[in-house]
């Protein structure tokens, strides 16, 4: 695995967002299958997913979403232009916290290719805390090859 970080600033080039929805904060490591990242954005009050000053533990699927958008673009062909993508499922979730911000400090979020074709892919990803795991699950996402990155 890659252990040379990637900051956040790289890591916005990666992304389809703009500030403030890039929510992680370094890329700390990768390789063909899988992505480790780190996060703190849970922890501040203006976190673009709070609903009524609450940020639900399942906002927790959008960080994963955004390490799998990054993992893709890392290990895509460099000749192959970005193509917009979106999450299609997210499935087996399990919730060990009711919110998201709940958990003080860094998050880490680990993400593995399960299965990858021209059009989706399938990851299976952990949120987790100083405590341990907070949310886990698995996303699929689908690819929009007619619709290119911002």
């Amino acid at each position: 695995m890659t252990s040379t970080p990637i900051s956040k600033q790289q890591l916005a080039a990666l992304l389809p967002h703009a500030e403030p929805m890039i929510l992680l904060d370094c890329i700390t490591g990768w390789d063909a299958d899988n992505i480790q990242c780190t996060a703190t954005r849970h922890t501040q009050s203006d976190n673009p997913l709070r609903i009524e000053g609450v940020l639900s533990v399942f906002a927790g699927v959008e960080y994963a979403a955004q390490a799998m958008a990054a993992h893709a673009r890392l290990c895509a062909p460099q000749q192959n232009a970005p193509a917009r993508g979106f999450i299609a499922v997210a499935s087996k979730l399990k919730a060990l916290a009711q919110q998201l911000d709940e958990s003080p400090g860094e998050l880490h979020i680990n993400a593995r290719k399960l299965v990858q074709n021209n059009d989706s892919s399938l990851y299976e990803f952990c949120l987790s805390g100083p405590q341990g795991t907070i949310l886990s699950g698995q996303i699929t996402a689908v690819i929009n090859h007619d619709e290119p990155a911002l």
